[in-house]
């Protein structure tokens, strides 16, 4: 975050006039909430507060309707941010407004119809029913005192709503009590001193008439209302912002007392330039540099009719057999020409991106069926089986830009390579999602899958083809085959069945390359299936691939899963064959896994420790 963004004049920008949504879209992105690429989750169907009924006569304002469609609608891909209830279409509220309500005729209709309700219910905001005609209504909180003002519109309720949720999830906090503001008055007469309003008006979700103050990088939240437990929440877009308005203010606070970002982007790669020569190899012989420095070589692609018309064009590639012609457009589209007809087909065009196309591959199916995987600027790779839907999350997506992505069958199934901006190369296998990483530095233009096990990579230098050790590439290629195998239905998790709850999936994850994501597996995977009395018994199948990955010196997560397979034998309470199945299980494996009371790794001995210890003990 090197701009530095002054808060204090926010009530300029807020009078600026510019599209309806452009000012939300900057503040989001300003606090480090990134578009997730995809289609979102949450659609304007899936409120649940549907308590009032629906006056199907009154029109619904266009800006509601607007907002549901908008990218920028970060509730629509992470409602967990907002902690509300939605309602489409709008129902009606339970009460209305008195008669005398200031700026309404006595006989306008005075209901309200619901579009959002607090998490608990404790508010809900709607706009009027006499007001439901207008582009951008006035918006209305309900309180204890009744329907006031919150918005002066639609549009603006979006925007303070999200000023009130994204700080705390994606900045720095310091929340001051009640008890301490009201023991020391200076400090609010130190607040509208020193900084302005944010020119909103005061936001009363819980009883809390809270008004908005910004800085160099800083919101401050003024709660004055009886439901404000914390009469003063700083919000700093860093640490240092947030220190100087504490101290600005002279709210008394410890280090202890500011709570950083629950929403963490995962870092990017640090990598050097893209530098292969022949000969080279990475340090798990996943891959060898045949040759190096090669002219780039320009794929063959079809002529179809269309494809020299596609305005703004900036991909275009050919599947393996030049049956199946992709382009991909500035504006973010995929254009996709089949051609093994009698004559090419029509273009079929899919606005997959929000961002301009940098990389496209497809390649065909053994049943013969069309897969095209696209990249853009924005980082987010998209999946389309194209006698389907596109899939509608990401296929992947990282912080910086694609700039590369092929397809092509290296010699055990369909595969997809891609390339980022940090120098970073993912190459999936397609039939098991199994993926790689490869960190070959930055600068890759291109890229290309040939059929008998060559990655081809292009750079400022020419091109370098390395050779592809596939078993060594996707050590876990066969294990989800194997996994496959078993059905995990029959066998029960503590959330249920061990097939709907990912448990196979979970295994494979465990041999991630990225060491947050084999961790995070590893939890998930000890909450579904390790109990005390061996009642669960999706451990007792797991164990034996579990152990195969634990015996990879590579794997990243190795001192937390030896204790999962440790605690899966702990069983002090166990009874019945599916406790001493589960035991048994693991002390099978103990001639391969106590050696590791010998590993470099402390964490790996002391867990083979624990491992030794559990087993000694008395069987259950």
């Amino acid at each position: 975050m090197a701009e530095i963004i002054d808060y204090g004049r926010f009530a300029e920008r807020l009078q600026e006039k510019r599209s309806r949504w452009a000012l939300l879209d900057e503040v989001q992105r300003e606090w480090g909430y990134e578009d997730p690429g995809g289609e979102p989750p949450h659609s304007r169907w899936g409120g649940e507060n549907s308590e009032y009924g629906i006056d199907e006569d009154l029109p619904i304002p266009e800006a509601l309707g607007e907002w549901w469609d908008s990218p920028v609608n970060s509730f629509a891909f992470r409602p967990r941010l907002y902690w509300t209830h939605t309602q489409w279409p709008p129902s009606i509220a339970g009460d209305e407004l008195p008669d005398d309500t200031p700026h309404l005729g006595a006989d306008e209709d005075l209901r309200v119809c619901v579009f959002m309700s607090e998490y608990q219910y404790c508010n809900q905001w709607g706009y009027l029913a006499a007001e439901a005609g207008r582009p951008d209504p006035r918006v209305f909180v309900s309180t204890g005192d009744g329907w006031v003002v919150q918005s002066r519109s639609l549009s603006e309720f979006f925007l303070q709503l999200a000023m009130e949720r994204m700080p705390g999830n994606f900045g720095w906090s310091l929340r001051i009590h009640r008890t301490v503001v009201e023991d020391d008055a200076a400090i609010v007469e130190r607040l509208r001193a020193s900084y302005r309003e944010l020119g909103l008006l005061p936001w009363q979700e819980m009883g809390t008439d809270a008004l908005s103050y910004g800085g160099p990088d800083a919101l401050i939240r003024h709660g004055r209302g009886p439901g404000a437990d914390f009469a003063i929440v700083i919000h700093g877009r860093t640490r240092e912002a947030l220190v100087q308005v504490a101290d600005t203010l002279g709210v008394p606070y410890e280090d202890g007392d500011i709570k950083g970002p629950s929403e963490v982007p995962a870092p990017l790669e640090d990598l050097r330039p893209v530098a292969l020569a022949a000969g080279d190899t990475d340090d798990r012989g996943r891959w060898t540099v045949v040759s190096a420095g090669a002219a780039p070589e320009e794929p063959a692609v079809p002529r179809v009719t269309g494809l020299d018309e596609v305005t703004g064009r900036t991909v275009v590639t050919a599947d393996q057999d030049g049956t199946t012609v992709v382009a991909g457009d500035r504006d973010g589209a995929i254009h996709l020409w089949a051609t093994d007809g009698e004559a090419p087909s029509e273009a079929e065009s899919r606005a997959l991106h929000r961002a301009p196309v940098t990389g496209a591959g497809c390649v065909r199916m053994d049943s013969g069926r069309r897969v095209v995987v696209s990249g853009d600027s924005n980082g987010v790779l998209r999946f389309w089986l194209t006698d389907k839907a596109p899939r509608r999350s990401p296929f992947d997506r990282r912080r910086t830009a694609v700039t590369a992505v092929a397809a092509g069958k290296p010699g055990t199934g369909p595969a997809v390579a891609a390339a980022w901006a940090d120098g970073l190369v993912r190459v999936w296998d397609l039939y098991t999602d199994v993926v790689a990483d490869l960190r070959l530095g930055t600068g890759i233009q291109g890229l290309a899958l040939d059929a008998d096990g060559l990655l081809r990579v292009t750079g400022p230098d020419g091109t370098a083809v390395l050779r592809l050790d596939l078993d060594r590439l996707w050590p876990t290629r066969k294990m989800r085959e194997q996994l496959d195998e078993i059905d995990w239905s029959s066998f029960w998790t503590a959330r249920g069945p061990a097939d709907e709850n990912g448990v196979s999936d979970l295994i494979v994850r465990i041999g991630s390359d990225d060491e947050a994501t084999a961790k995070q597996a590893v939890h998930d995977l000890y909450r579904l299936i390790v109990s005390k009395d061996g009642s669960l018994t999706a451990a007792a199948p797991a164990v034996p691939f579990l152990v195969e990955l634990m015996t990879d010196p590579a794997n990243r997560a190795r001192g937390t899963l030896l204790l999962l397979i440790a605690d899966i034998a702990d069983l002090p309470d166990a009874r019945g064959d599916r406790g001493r199945a589960q035991r048994a299980a693991v002390q099978e494996a103990l001639p391969v896994l106590l050696p590791l009371l010998e590993d470099d790794d402390t964490s790996v001995r002391w867990a083979a420790g624990e491992l030794q210890r559990i087993c000694a003990g008395p069987t259950a």
